[in-house]
């Protein structure tokens, strides 16, 4: 039971002791006890924060006070290994939380999350005077607290897209790796292009596992290619590029090579297209170890299907006005490599925007793309228009505008491919006076089903039975299908587990900051009874987010 406790925020009781932070009682209670027994205390290996995460984010001048009673609770564990679901900013300067975790020798898991708020040391007047004080020095401090935790198997380093932010330095990335020789997970993501160059890619430590790099402006594409080509890379199982601004295909080609003989997952998240970018011969995708690929080329997003009334009274299928462009010279690639055999192990692909369906039509047929939820919100969507057509309206998620948050609105304005260098009028092309949307899953899943729709009214077999005088007794036609019935591979529609049906694909580093509440409709806090998986009613006040570190890689 004190393995992994999991410790919830409560409302006020009379028997609890009076605090000033309302909902800590718990949290103090169990370090009372965690004190009193060190044998206890010692079998703590993992606390779970989710409810904490939520008052912190809630709060505002009692924010200091619940970090430092977590901390508090940290420093009660000696054995500790992960501190799940309570994250707070770091600003380069001293705060209790940071210190306790960092006293921890046996901690597996740490995540950064750097910020310059509230800084401490970078207008000191003592330094600015000329003298050198260690513990006033930054990278110092932050080398500090992480030289006794060698036994960490997870990292994870967030910059805050702040540009006044003072970023750590190379000095602080690269020693930072070298003192941790049983890293397997790693995640970099918004560091600058000063703290994160292609000189740290290629220090991070040897039998990583998951590596995740995510907005890093100082990578080059050479640098991929080169680490592509070390030795580091022969080790690496799921390898995650999001926002890298790959603009060549040789640089996937080197990537999808024997070379990464353990890959296994392969996630590219980007706006553009890779291009051919002066290759002499069409790069080649082959990798016998990959078994799961997602493959988000925004560019290649289209609107949504407008679907034709039915031809009959007998039919139930629609047809589809297909406004797709014609796929990149990338995913071109892929199909061709998927249909040559040269990824082999494939079982599994998600391809978020597949113009004209050409990787479905290689993966097993789907009898729907629609997800139960998908169904009623698919068939309110359907608006009758002044032509012979419906027109698919969907109400899309309001997101908060934050710092933190991307959202992407795209509109393809013609069937050219996505990479063509065409300068006319008709090439594809970002408008924003034409109607925009956002790129949600839920839209992936309609086009994936409006292709299975339009197939449908295609006679694929056809059956007349006559009987011994010749008289037709049966004339049936059975639609056409998307996919090939010999495939191994699947067509995988959903987002990440954990993240909303219409919410973005991959879990990012906000989910393990997501204040999950649930709302009445006067949009307030509705009282809604949950159960946890022992079966204990939690506390209805908030729902809890259950986006864990693990699920980053």
């Amino acid at each position: 039971m004190y393995t992994k406790p999991l410790v919830f925020t409560n409302r006020e009781h009379g028997k609890l002791p009076k605090l000033n932070i309302k909902g800590t009682s718990r949290l103090k209670l169990l370090r009372k006890t965690l004190r009193d027994n060190i044998g206890l205390a010692r079998r703590v290996r993992e606390l779970h924060l989710f409810d904490f995460q939520a008052l912190y984010l809630n709060a505002s001048i009692e924010r200091e006070e619940i970090a430092n009673a977590v901390a508090s609770l940290v420093m009660a564990c000696p054995s500790l290994e992960r501190l799940v679901g309570f994250h707070t900013p770091y600003a380069h300067g001293f705060d209790r939380l940071s210190y306790a975790l960092s006293t921890r020798t046996c901690l597996k898991e740490r995540v950064w999350m750097l910020t310059d708020r509230e800084q401490e040391f970078g207008e000191d007047d003592e330094l600015t005077s000329g003298h050198y004080i260690r513990e006033c020095d930054p990278t110092e401090h932050f080398l500090d607290l992480n030289a006794k935790q060698r036994f960490l198997s997870t990292l994870v380093l967030d910059q805050e897209p702040d540009p006044s932010s003072t970023p750590l330095n190379y000095r602080a990335i690269v020693g930072t790796f070298k003192g941790f020789p049983y890293l397997r997970n790693l995640s970099v993501s918004g560091l600058s292009e000063t703290s994160f160059t292609n000189l740290a890619l290629h220090a991070i430590p040897e039998n990583l596992q998951s590596l995740r790099l995510e907005d890093l402006p100082g990578v080059t594409e050479k640098g991929i290619q080169r680490f592509a080509a070390s030795q580091q890379a022969i080790s690496i199982r799921k390898l995650t590029l999001i926002d890298m601004d790959i603009t060549s295909l040789v640089t996937i080609a080197d990537i999808l090579s024997p070379h990464f003989a353990s890959l296994q997952h392969f996630t590219l998240v980007q706006d553009a297209p890779p291009t051919l970018d002066g290759a002499r011969s069409m790069p080649r995708f082959r990798s016998h170890s990959l078994r799961y690929m997602h493959w988000e080329l925004r560019s290649e997003a289209s609107p949504l299907p407008a679907l034709a009334l039915p031809v009959s009274v007998d039919s139930t299928s629609f047809s589809v006005v297909n406004p797709e462009p014609l796929c990149c010279d990338a995913t071109s690639i892929l199909a061709d490599a998927i249909k040559n055999r040269a990824l082999p192990s494939l079982r599994r692909i998600r391809i978020p925007h597949d113009p004209q369906g050409v990787i479905q039509s290689l993966c097993k047929p789907l009898a729907t793309a629609l997800l139960p939820s998908d169904t009623a919100k698919f068939a309110n969507a359907l608006r009758p228009s002044p032509t012979n057509h419906y027109a698919v309206q969907l109400d899309e998620p309001n997101t908060p505008n934050t710092p933190r948050t991307k959202n992407f609105s795209y509109t393809v304005l013609s069937t050219l491919r996505v990479d063509s260098k065409s300068n006319s009028p008709t090439s594809p092309a970002f408008s924003s006076n034409a109607t925009e949307f956002a790129l949600t899953p839920i839209r992936s899943r309609l086009a994936a089903q409006s292709r299975i729709l339009a197939a449908r009214k295609e006679a694929a077999m056809t059956f007349r039975i006559f009987d011994p005088e010749g008289r037709k007794r049966l004339d049936k036609t059975f639609g056409d299908y998307v996919g090939h019935v010999g495939s191994k591979i699947s067509y995988h529609l959903k987002p990440d587990s954990g993240l909303s049906e219409q919410s973005e694909w991959i879990t990012g580093i906000d989910d393990l900051l997501r204040d999950d509440q649930v709302m009445d409709a006067a949009g307030g806090r509705a009282s809604v009874q949950t159960r946890g998986r022992c079966g204990h009613v939690l506390d209805g006040r908030i729902r809890r987010s259950r986006t864990t570190v693990e699920k980053l890689f």
